[in-house]
């Protein structure tokens, strides 16, 4: 398995490409950073701001979760960038008291919300659907995070929609939004989630009862005329200082202890399916959360790639032993088939099945 020379990301993940040097995407694009002209960015981004503040009821969407990221975002298009502000939550499956604190500490810094709630009967069994067919517990909630913010965009005339990072481009896959501020709806689904359309279940479920999952026609999209971008294509992006910030200023709390499969413990605890969505990703591709963790350290000069090593053949593919009880229940799954799932998803050339676990047969050094 090809390794990035600098980070271990393995050539498994998906849309992954490594330069002549041996480098991973993510990896380029981290030194590439280093000859960026941000304040060019900014200022593309400040004359957008300048070109839309006070048109619309909200100038802004800024999605939002109680977390370090979207916390950072939405204080910096508020305070740095004088919007008015709207953000919006999409309620995670079993959402968890930490990040609800959360939210309700930075909402009280004095910003607008909405919290969608999208029906939970729907969204566990798209989730339960997508875990047993493609591994992906998540994609029920993931798909709704996309849609909705270009729903409301749509219906409310709101002419930016501002996400959190470009995960291709800062953590490695396709290199396509790496020189390009904005994306469309089908972007959204063939890369963020991973080729789902909502519309796929209009056979299963009333058109009314999706109506948060399906994206606005095309022809009201073009008559609203907003855009949809990331906000780490206008400054350097780096979570640990947003986790910072968050802290500093919102009183930001992290989990009492580091998070399932990793060292970390600030990142990523709205809910613990992303727990099963990222040992998943471990099963499937070889990597895991310790070693995405890590990466993204490593980049930042934070680790270095013998630390990173370590980590990872500490923390990452961890056994999800504790969680397995919430998931049968959210799921109405049985453990047998619980496992079956988990079997089935298992990369044969990275894994072998033993004892009721899944055993790596690769090294990392």
């Amino acid at each position: 398995m090809q390794r990035c020379k600098r980070c271990l990301m393995p050539e498994t993940r998906p849309r992954m490409k490594f330069t002549s040097g041996g480098l991973c995407t993510a990896c380029e694009w981290a030194d590439i950073k280093k000859q960026t002209d941000w304040k060019k960015r900014k200022n593309e981004l400040r004359n957008l701001c300048d070109g839309i503040r006070g048109k619309s009821q909200w100038d802004c969407i800024v999605p939002v979760s109680g977390g370090k990221d979207s916390t950072y975002v939405a204080d910096k298009m508020k305070n740095e960038y004088d919007l008015n502000i709207l953000t919006v939550t999409i309620t995670p499956p079993l959402e968890t008291e930490i990040i609800q604190n959360n939210l309700k500490n930075f909402l009280e810094k004095g910003f607008d919300n909405i919290k969608v709630t999208p029906n939970p009967e729907i969204t566990r069994e798209i989730n339960k659907k997508c875990f047993i067919e493609q591994g992906r517990p998540l994609n029920g909630w993931t798909s709704c995070v996309q849609s909705v913010m270009f729903k409301f965009a749509t219906n409310f005339r709101i002419p930016l929609v501002m996400f959190g990072e470009e995960g291709e481009t800062e953590y490695g896959g396709t290199t396509e939004m790496r020189y390009v501020p904005y994306y469309d709806a089908d972007y959204a689904i063939k890369v963020y989630t991973e080729g789902n359309n909502p519309g796929m279940y209009v056979d299963s479920y009333k058109e009314g009862e999706l109506s948060l999952w399906l994206y606005p026609d095309e022809e009201d999209m073009r008559a609203a005329d907003f855009k949809v971008g990331h906000w780490s294509y206008f400054e350097n992006w780096d979570p640990y200082d947003h986790w910072i910030f968050a802290r500093d200023h919102y009183g930001m709390k992290k989990s009492s202890q580091r998070n399932t499969g990793t060292y970390s413990d600030f990142g990523q605890i709205d809910t613990p399916l992303y727990i099963l969505h990222t040992y998943m990703m471990y099963l499937k591709f070889g990597f895991g959360r310790c070693l995405q963790d890590a990466c993204i350290d490593v980049r930042a000069g934070r680790l270095s790639r013998e630390e990173a090593v370590s980590y990872v053949n500490q923390y990452d593919g961890e056994p999800v032993d504790e969680y397995v009880p919430v998931f049968l229940d959210y799921f109405q799954m049985s453990e047998e088939e619980f496992y079956e799932v988990i079997k089935r998803h298992m990369n044969r050339n990275l894994f072998k099945w033993n004892h009721g676990r899944a055993e790596k047969i690769f090294t990392i050094e």
